[in-house]
Parts: structure tokens; sequence; C-alpha cells
């Protein structure tokens, strides 16, 4: 499974010329776009999603934003259906998925097992542009196997 997510995470990268860390907003956003979708940012949204052709988005900041877009961008990419109307398992299957792109998308695997020998997850999460929790789950979880 996560091979198949990897090598999407890695097409994009070559596609949007993605090589330095954190990743612009902006790149996210524009990946998004350009696979027809329009971004939707809500005050008082908790979390994000996706509704037919839009992703609405909570207003957050930076480095939690980073980490939504790359999740829904796993999520138009890996999935093309509705997921809220799915049975639980294959829900948590398709979010799994979803954080997995996200991982394989914001962090180079390479330099992030180097970096992880060398930082820790504070340091980790201000050199990446993701929140501290994601550097502690979703990351190790996927970068580190």
């Amino acid at each position: 499974m996560n091979q198949i997510i990897l090598k999407k995470s890695n097409l994009m990268k070559r596609r949007y010329q993605i090589d330095s860390f954190p990743i612009p907003l902006w790149q996210i956003e524009q990946a998004i776009i350009d696979q027809g979708f329009d971004i939707i940012i809500i005050n008082g949204l908790c979390k994000s999603c996706i509704i037919k052709n839009s992703v609405y988005l909570p207003h957050n900041y930076d480095s939690i934003s980073r980490v939504l877009l790359a999740h829904e961008l796993g999520h138009i990419l890996c999935h093309n259906c509705d997921i809220h109307r799915l049975d639980d398992a294959t829900k948590r299957k398709y979010e799994s998925q979803a954080d997995a792109f996200s991982a394989y998308f914001l962090i180079p695997i390479r330099r992030f097992k180097i970096d992880s020998k060398i930082y820790n997850s504070y340091e980790l999460s201000e050199l990446y542009g993701v929140p501290v929790e994601f550097i502690d789950s979703c990351v190790k979880k996927y970068l580190t196997n």
C-alpha cells in the first residue's frame, strides 16, 4: 500500500519541482487547484474535508494548513470518491493512506532518517514546517520503518 502512495507523492514533488522544505503552502494549493478542486477556507471549521470538487479547510497556522492540504491532496490523488459515504473500515483505510501521503509528501524520507538522529521533534517540526504532533505520530509511523 505505502509504496504506491510514496510513488504518487514523489511524482507530485517532481511535477512541481519541490526540492526544498518546508514546502510553501502555495505549491500545495496549486497542486490541488490543478487537479480541478477549489480551496475554501472557513473560520470555525473543525477539520478539513472534500465535498464534490471543493476542499474545505479551517483557518489555521501555516504548519497545520500544510498538513491538512497535503492530507486532502492525498485523498484527491488516491481516492476518487466521497469517503464520507463509505463503511467505517474503508474510511479508516483511506484516512491512513492520506496520512501516509502527507508524511511522504511533506518530508523527504532519506533526509528525515538522517535529521531524526540529529534533531528532536521540536527541531524537526521547525525544519519541515509541520506541527510537533505530526512528527511524533504520523511521520515516525511512515518514515522510520
